[in-house]
């Protein structure tokens, strides 16, 4: 990926991830004061007198044996059978590899606390923030290294000492000499564990027009990561939706999009061109989008949306509010996945209410439809609760239909709608492609919300009505729809 790509997908993926508190000691390396360490040198250069060396020091008798003894109690001097004065080999041993300088070693114990990931036990830092899975794709490290990850963090400190000292949090603080030598580690305990979130996106290069992954950040050990990613997207990605795509694009009229698809894929070429031409597409009630919908530069425009309509409703005085609907995509797994969605869903929520000089307006009656398996598909409530949070209490629930298994539609009755196409094409991309269009033209809208109402007016083969109700009444039934 060069520097110029247009993101496509965007998702949090939740790397496994625990904290240890370990216990070890370092065997430290540091210089001498400066008289002692000119000491050492001079006598490795010769063996001298004592009286020698206090001439060239200047010391008195007193200030001399100050100098000496130390030396000379830990082996490091010793007197010859002459009188002289001269360095042991444990004293020649403190000299470095240079031969120059000597260096005085010392032992420290340290507990502190270290954070290493779970798939290759990369180190994350001492204290990162560890969060919980919500709104991401979860990675699996596997049972069996969970219950051997305490001997797997002994390894991995050791592995990373280097890396873990050069940022300041072996002994407190950075330093540009040699790490430490690491003497033992006493006691590794496992303190807490949790995920790392890593944001992930797929991009299209716009030089090469190659799609792909921008490299993550935040994790060392990429290939664990990327194989971990790959397994758990394939199980996400679900079935091919370029028929059910094309079918509903060629039901509302929309060509641009039948022209995209035409070769069995998407046109990126003809997407780019199709992107820089429409710059000047001010007189028309139609744009184009790229990408899913939460990403910055399309969500701005629905929220821009919003307001229009919010203060047109607002000045109007409707008596009743209209109804501002989101369908969600069936078509994969990954919708929602990402800190943008929550956003996203509070300003969907916050849309439906106008303030006044006076008093605050209900301009919209908003509504987010999930699709289920079927009507007892609780892990797919309990899972959009939690994902779709800020929207609890306006989550609706519907029973899956292929016609709208691949759109992501926000619409307002009459006036506005934003459809999102979502192109599954798993032998291709390892995640959906969304693209689409935001269009206020009234007979389109109303087009694309009757495909919509007249599918959750709909009936199962098991003579169940499709439409469920709001998630929150927590039946399996149908409710009647307002």
């Amino acid at each position: 990926m060069t520097t110029e790509a247009l993101v496509l997908f965007e998702f949090d993926i939740c790397v496994p991830a625990q904290q240890f508190r370990i216990e070890y000691t370092l065997v430290e390396q540091g210089g001498f004061p400066f008289v002692p360490e000119f000491l050492l040198r001079l006598l490795k250069v010769s063996a001298l007198m004592p009286a020698d060396i206090a001439r060239f020091f200047g010391f008195t008798p007193k200030e001399l044996s100050t100098a000496l003894t130390p030396f000379l109690q830990q082996g490091e001097l010793q007197s010859t059978a002459d009188g002289r004065i001269t360095l042991t080999e444990k004293g020649l041993r403190l000299f470095d590899e240079n031969g120059e300088t000597p260096i005085v070693k010392s032992r420290e114990d340290h507990r502190k606390l270290f954070t290493f990931d779970l798939l290759a036990f990369s180190y994350l830092g001492a204290k990162p923030r560890l969060e919980n899975p919500k709104r991401a794709v979860a990675l699996s490290a596997g049972d069996e290294v969970r219950s051997e990850s305490v001997k797997l963090a002994e390894v991995a400190f050791q592995r990373n000492l280097h890396d873990i000292y050069r940022r300041g949090e072996l002994c407190g603080q950075a330093k540009e000499q040699q790490t430490p030598e690491l003497y033992k580690i006493s006691q590794v305990e496992k303190e807490r564990e949790g995920w790392l979130k890593i944001e992930d996106s797929y991009c299209l290069d716009l030089e090469s027009l190659n799609v792909g992954f921008k490299e993550p950040a935040g994790i060392a050990e990429h290939e664990a990561y990327i194989n971990q990613r790959s397994l758990q997207l394939a199980t996400l990605i679900g079935q091919s939706t370029l028929n059910s795509i094309m079918a509903f694009a060629d039901r509302i009229g929309d060509e641009q999009t039948l022209e995209l698809l035409a070769a069995g894929e998407l046109d990126f070429a003809r997407l780019m061109q199709r992107a820089l031409t429409s710059s000047d597409s001010g007189k028309s009630k139609q744009a184009r989008i790229y990408g899913a919908l939460q990403l910055s530069r399309n969500w701005d425009q629905v929220e821009a949306l919003f307001k229009k309509y919010t203060d047109k409703n607002a000045k109007a005085g409707a008596e009743q509010p209209i109804t501002l609907t989101w369908l969600a995509p069936a078509a994969h797994g990954l919708w929602g996945k990402c800190s943008r969605h929550g956003q996203a869903l509070s300003s969907f929520v916050g849309a439906a209410t106008a303030k006044t000089k006076d008093k605050q307006l209900v301009g919209f009656n908003p509504r987010v439809l999930i699709p289920l398996a079927d009507a007892n598909d609780w892990s797919t409530r309990k899972r959009a609760s939690a994902d779709c949070s800020e929207a609890g209490d306006i989550l609706h629930g519907f029973i899956e239909s292929t016609s709208l298994s691949s759109l992501e539609i926000i619409s307002l009755t009459d006036s506005f709608a934003v459809v999102t196409y979502h192109l599954v094409l798993p032998e291709l991309h390892p995640v959906p492609i969304p693209f689409g269009f935001i269009t206020e033209d009234k007979t389109l809208v109303r087009r694309i919300e009757s495909l919509v109402e007249d599918v959750m007016a709909e009936y199962t083969d098991s003579n169940v009505p499709r439409y469920l109700g709001l998630l929150s009444n927590g039946s399996s039934g149908a409710k009647k729809r307002k």
